[in-house]
Formats: C-alpha cells, sequence, structure tokens
C-alpha cells in the first residue's frame, strides 16, 4: 500500500511539471457559490438521460452540489443522502442501506435504487447490491453534483430503478486545474487521505486522476444480547475496523472519454450476524468493484445526437464467517460483465424530442460458493445477458405544458420480461410555479442468489421467481417565494407486487417466493433559501405511511415521520459554519420491536487560508452524543444496533 501511495504522489508531480505553471492569472480552484438561480438552471441528465433544468425534468429532483458538499463537510454518499427529504438511512456495522419513501428492507443491499456514476450504473447482478457508504470509496471531493431523481426509472435504466436514481457527476480535469492534496484524522482511530491532479493540457484533452485511502481502527462494542462470560461479557473487541481504497480516472479528447474506477473495502464485523461466533477475530466482508468506460457522444447535426457507450465491469465479494462447530465458512460472489449502449436524441421539430436507446448486458460470469474446509455447500456459475430497448418522447404542447412519454422493454435470458411505461405533464402555470404531475411503473429482476441459492436440510432453490413490480403515481408543486426563496411540495402513492420474502415452507425449508405486496403514500415539502450573504438552508418534512399487506401492518424499518434542517452561514471572508439537524420517529424492527426516536446534530467548520489555498475543516457528528439504534436485519441477535456517538473528524486540505 505504501508503495502505491509513493508512486502515485510521484506520478502527480510529474504530470504537473509538463503542464504550465500557476500563476495569478490562473482560473480559481475554489467552488462555485451558487445563488438560488444557478442552482435551479443547473441541468441535470438523469430524469431523462439528456440535459434539463430541475423546473423542466419530469421528475422530483433534489440537486446537491459541491458547494454543499464543503460546506456541510459530508464524506460519504450516504451522510448526503441522510440529509435528503424522504431519505433515511440503516447501518449494521458492516453495510450501510439506504431508504426511501417509507420502503427499506433489511439486508436488500440497496438493489432498490439504482446508483450511477457519470451515468454508468454500478449495481451488480449477484445480490442487486449498490453501495452508498465507505463500501464505495469514491472521494467526494471529487464530485461536482449528486443528482437524487425519486420515484421509478425503469422506463429508461431497467431494473433496480424502482425508488430512486442516484447519478454521481464527478469534476473534470479543467474544474480541478492542479493538485490537491488532502488528510483526515478522527475518532475511532481514523486515517484518511487523497490526492486528486487535473488539468486540461490542451482545448481538446482533459485529464482527471483520484486517489483515496482509508484505515480506522474502531471501537470496542457492547451488545447485551451477548452479555455472558462465555461470550466476553457481550464486548466485541478489535472488529469494528475498516480499510478502504479508491481511484478514479478519466482522459477526455474531444467527444471521446475513457474512465475507470476501482473501488476496495475490508471491514470487520462485530455484531456476530447468522449466528457465528461473537467477538471473533477472523470475521470479516471485503468487497471490491472495478469499472473501464469508453464513451462516445456528438451532435451529428443541429438537432440530433449520438452517444455510444461501452463498458467492462467486476465485482467481487468474500465473507469469513466463524462457526462453532467449523471454525470458517467462507462465501464469495464474482461477477463480471460487458455493456453496451447506442442511444439516438433527434429534435424532428421544435417543439418535439425524441430519444430512442438499444442496451445489451452479456454477465459472462455470475458466480457464487459457500464452502468451509471440510465441505462445499454449494457453488456456481450463472452466465445471462439483457436485451433492453427503450423510446421516450418530449413534446411540448403549449410555451408552458409539456408531456413526456417513454416506455422500455427489458428481456433476459433468465428470468423473463418486463415492460415499464412511463408518462409526465409538467405546467407552467406562472413564471414561479411548477406542476408536474407523473406516473410510473418499475420492476427489480430476481437476483442470481434470490433464483438459485440452495442449501441441503436449509434453503429450496425456486426458479419461478418473477419481477418485482411498483406502481407510483405523484403530484409536486414547485415555487419561488420572492428573493432567494424556493419550495416544493408533493404527494405521492405507490403499490408493490410480487415482493420477493424468505417463506418457510412445510417441510421446514425456506424459500424465496414473490409473496408480498406493499401499498404506501405519503407528503414531502421542503423549503430552500441562499441569500447573497452567504446564508443558505433547506427545511424539510417527510410523512411516510408503509403498510405490508400480507401481515396488515406498518412495514418494518418505516419511519412515519423526517425532519430535517440544514444551515450553512459565512461568519468571516473564509470562514463558514454549517449544521445538519435530523429528527426521526421510531421504527419497527424485524422482531416487531419498536427503536426509539431520535434528534440529530451535526456540525462542519471550515475555513479558507492564502488564497485558498490551504483549507481547515472540523466534522463534529452527533454533537450532543445521542445514544441512538437503528434496526437490524434477521441475520442479527440484535433487534435494533447502535449507532455511533459523539465523533470529531478534522481535515486539512493544500491545493497548488
Amino acid at each position: 500500500m505504501d508503495r502505491i501511495k509513493i508512486m502515485t504522489l510521484a506520478l502527480a508531480l510529474l504530470i504537473l511539471s509538463g503542464t504550465q505553471s500557476l500563476d495569478a492569472q490562473q482560473k480559481s480552484k475554489d467552488i462555485r457559490e451558487y445563488s438560488l438561480d444557478d442552482l435551479l438552471n443547473i441541468e441535470i441528465s438523469a430524469a431523462a438521460k439528456y440535459q434539463q433544468r430541475i423546473g423542466e425534468a419530469p421528475a422530483s429532483v433534489t440537486i446537491i452540489t459541491a458547494e454543499d458538499i464543503e460546506r456541510y463537510g459530508y464524506r460519504t454518499l450516504a451522510e448526503v443522502l441522510r440529509s435528503v427529504r424522504g431519505f433515511y438511512i440503516s447501518y449494521d456495522r458492516n453495510y450501510t442501506y439506504l431508504g426511501v419513501r417509507g420502503f427499506g428492507r433489511p439486508t436488500d443491499y440497496n438493489n432498490r435504487i439504482l446508483l450511477m456514476v457519470n451515468g454508468h450504473a454500478l449495481n451488480e447482478r449477484v445480490y442487486g447490491s449498490a453501495f452508498i457508504d465507505a463500501e464505495l470509496a469514491l472521494d467526494l471531493a471529487t464530485v461536482e453534483r449528486i443528482e437524487i431523481v425519486r420515484g421509478p426509472g425503469s422506463s429508461l435504466y431497467g431494473t433496480s430503478a424502482m425508488f430512486a436514481v442516484i447519478n454521481v457527476i464527478t469534476k473534470t480535469g479543467i474544474q480541478i486545474d492542479g493538485l490537491e492534496v488532502a488528510g483526515e484524522i478522527g475518532s475511532f482511530g481514523e486515517l484518511k487521505g487523497n490526492i486528486i491532479i487535473g488539468k486540461e493540457l490542451t482545448n481538446d484533452l482533459d485529464i482527471f486522476f483520484s486517489e483515496i485511502w482509508g484505515d480506522t481502527r474502531g471501537q470496542d462494542l457492547y451488545y447485551e444480547e451477548f452479555d455472558d462470560p462465555v461470550t466476553n461479557h457481550g464486548v466485541a473487541e478489535q472488529l469494528d475496523w475498516e480499510k478502504v481504497f479508491g481511484l478514479q480516472t478519466a482522459i477526455r479528447y474531444k467527444n471521446v472519454q475513457l474512465s475507470g474506477l476501482a473501488s476496495a473495502r475490508e471491514k470487520g464485523i462485530p455484531t456476530a450476524p447468522w449466528e457465528t461466533v461473537f467477538n471473533h477475530p477472523d470475521a470479516r466482508t471485503r468487497d471490491e468493484h472495478q469499472t473501464l468506460e469508453f464513451k462516445y457522444q456528438n451532435d451529428i447535426s443541429a438537432n440530433k445526437n449520438l452517444m455510444l457507450r461501452a463498458s467492462l465491469d467486476r465485482y467481487y465479494y468474500e465473507g469469513v464467517y466463524p462457526y462453532k462447530i467449523e471454525p470458517i465458512f467462507y462465501d464469495l460472489s464474482d461477477n463480471s460483465w460487458l455493456s453496451t449502449e447506442l442511444q439516438y436524441r433527434w429534435d424532428f421539430r421544435s417543439n418535439n424530442r425524441l430519444v430512442v436507446g438499444f442496451e445489451y448486458q452479456n454477465h459472462f460470469k455470475a458466480e457464487y460458493r459457500y464452502w468451509n474446509n471440510a465441505d462445499k455447500f454449494f457453488e456456481g456459475n450463472f452466465r445471462h445477458n439483457i436485451i433492453s430497448v427503450y423510446i421516450q418522447d418530449e413534446y411540448q404542447l403549449t410555451e408552458k405544458f409539456s408531456v413526456t412519454l417513454g416506455i422500455r422493454r427489458d428481456e433476459y435470458s433468465t428470468v423473463g420480461s418486463s415492460t415499464t411505461p412511463r408518462l409526465a405533464m409538467v405546467h407552467t402555470p406562472f413564471k414561479s410555479s411548477t406542476l408536474k404531475l407523473l406516473y410510473g411503473e418499475a420492476f427489480r429482476a430476481p437476483s442470481i442468489y434470490e433464483t438459485n441459492y440452495y442449501e441441503n436440510g436449509f434453503q429450496k432453490i425456486n426458479p419461478n421467481l418473477k419481477p418485482e413490480k411498483i406502481n407510483t403515481a405523484e403530484a409536486i408543486w414547485e415555487q419561488r417565494f420572492g428573493r432567494g426563496f424556493w419550495g416544493t411540495i408533493s404527494y405521492y402513492n405507490y403499490r408493490m407486487n410480487n415482493l420477493i420474502d424468505t417463506i418457510l415452507l412445510p417441510d421446514s425449508l425456506a424459500q424465496y417466493q414473490n409473496i408480498n405486496k406493499v401499498k404506501a403514500w405519503g407528503i414531502e415539502a421542503e423549503l430552500n433559501t441562499r441569500q447573497k450573504s452567504g446564508f443558505s438552508s433547506h427545511l424539510s418534512y417527510s410523512y411516510q405511511a408503509a403498510k405490508d399487506v400480507l401481515e396488515n401492518s406498518k412495514l418494518t424499518n418505516s419511519p412515519t415521520h423526517l425532519v430535517k434542517l440544514g444551515v450553512s452561514q459565512k461568519l468571516f471572508k473564509a470562514v463558514y459554519l454549517a449544521a445538519n439537524l435530523l429528527y426521526e420517529t421510531e421504527r419497527i424492527t424485524v422482531y416487531e420491536t419498536k427503536t426509539k426516536p431520535y434528534f440529530l446534530t451535526d456540525l462542519n467548520l471550515s475555513s479558507k487560508l492564502f488564497s485558498d489555498q490551504i483549507q481547515f475543516a472540523l466534522k463534529i457528528r452527533n454533537l450532543f452524543d445521542v445514544d441512538y439504534r437503528l434496526p437490524g436485519g434477521f441475520e442479527h441477535v440484535q433487534p435494533a444496533i447502535r449507532q455511533n456517538g459523539r465523533n470529531v473528524t478534522a481535515r486539512v486540505e493544500f491545493r497548488f
């Protein structure tokens, strides 16, 4: 690891020495301070696969800018999403899970949201997982903005885009314009560092490179469920450690881009899930994701655009689980796939835009294994392919009224097919007001694990699993209030069918089946302000009523009320203070107990020195040291898992 860091720093200095000198006439590397008009005029691509302003997008959209990331001191995507209306987080001391609009299935590995980086989907196929925390090893200092699109997105993106599409847009070389080196030190023995290099070498050539690494010792954790002399009186010692490493790179030349991403995370497991031995030093997981993408995009005429992308991805997972009978059990998944997409955009009239696309995925390796030193319990490689076609038409009927209609067809070689439509109407009755009426359907194809895993005496295969389906209707009102204020309120209603759950068969074997349904409705409201004085704020409230139809009861891991407040104020010329406040009501656990409501406060103080070349930041999470817990999954003995108390991170960044 040390050799890699030294070589990376040497490469950074070598690249910089070959570029033009950095002088006073160079562009400022400081992040842009967005006014409200700037924010509302940001063009996003995740809602329609082409650039649109927020008010034009046929969806409920939130944009998190680089300015927001810096001001509030966000370090991971999970911290960002926890501040967004209608989203909530669970952490089981191994993986972080995202809930959206009252739906957050324990241990679903976020397989009902679609996560993208620069439009490239990262969800893998063995579990359908999408990582949002340190598992992703993504350096947020490289992020230009995050596009969060609520609701169904399968009409454009296919599987997993049921509740949200999250697109992380990274900075270009010209936006970095030099070298950035940063280091962090924090509670629980946290040490992190990153290097970012970016430069526009000519008008046509742009390069970007980033590396991040982290090592956290963690903390000793007490679990009353294991409070026994045989299990170390419930204390898991030195098992909360975590190591991360990530790389990003991009080379752009005219209309061509070659980009890559590599992420690795290894984590100790202190909670003894899946009936493993408590406080065993070998319990751990490792996750890796690598991707390499070629992309070509060009305006072939004044009203026609062609985009072609081809990529190679690999996801690798390994788990080490100690048991009493046989010391160590292992499971492993290895998924490699090729993807291609061809998209044609045609403005065949001044008020009509047509988008047609074709996608192909070849999962030439989709392997899962489970074994110990004495026996193999399961081993299989489930190769498959996916062929997809989509079409979307946006028709501007009048100056104030537009209609978007889209449909997509996905054909799987293993689990059948799915057709998902979308309809959106956007009306601007006044210059400062927008009404959006939306309807969409989405699906999640059963994962490789769900359709193929079996174990003698424990679990039975079900090759007849069908895709999960969701239908969502939503009404949104967006409103400007005078200078510097903007608000939105929405009502949504969704129904899920064919929800995949595990049941116990008469022969006492477990099996995945399409047995459940969910009904939900909710209201979301948010008020934002950005003032010239440097003050900005966002206040949101979410009411979520999600019901398990089969049990005729409230859905587990689903808080009814969420209140969030973010405030950022410029104290001096180069000093900012920001606070995030979160209130959440109780959630029901899988053991039918309830967590307690909680109120959290995070503070971030940031300052810049020497013409912004040096930046300091101090982040305090859980300022008042609140003792709170969040639901775990069926694999845990603990109904709810204690979260971190007060903790502090200090960061210093040098820009050259």
